[in-house]
């Protein structure tokens, strides 16, 4: 994960906690994250999020198609996203007009989104519990 990837409001893990970017700074020797009110720390100590089922579900996205090779995700009246269960991972990741833009982890699809809609995408408050596999 690269410093140029992170914005306001991403959620990434710290240690076992997931933190939310507060605010960022550049201090000539490395890039400081600000996680909270007093905490500041360099953005290489924090973790990308991997997309998962609990995940799209928090976000608001509903199964939608699932098969042997894909399941797909929809945010009712906004987007899709398509989970390739293939090992070649060939159709995966937010279906825009046809194409795919791979992305891997929550900061990712909360920018795209971002980028897209000039909004920010909703998160329940309540931490889902972190998988690593589809189910």
């Amino acid at each position: 994960m690269e410093a140029t990837e992170l914005r306001l409001n991403n959620l990434l893990m710290y240690g076992d906690s997931i933190v939310p970017i507060m605010g960022v700074e550049n201090n000539n020797e490395s890039v400081l994250v600000k996680i909270d009110e007093d905490t500041a720390i360099d953005y290489r100590k924090l973790k990308p999020i991997a997309l998962t089922v609990d995940w799209f579900s928090k976000l608001g996205f509903k199964e939608a198609y699932r098969s042997n090779s894909r399941i797909r995700f929809d945010l009712p009246n906004c987007c899709r996203y398509d989970f390739d269960l293939d090992s070649n991972k060939i159709l995966e990741g937010f279906l825009f007009f046809g194409n795919y833009i791979k992305c891997n982890y929550l900061h990712q699809l909360q920018n795209i989104y971002f980028t897209l809609t000039g909004e920010e995408l909703k998160i329940e408050h309540k931490s889902p519990k972190i998988q690593t596999t589809l189910s």
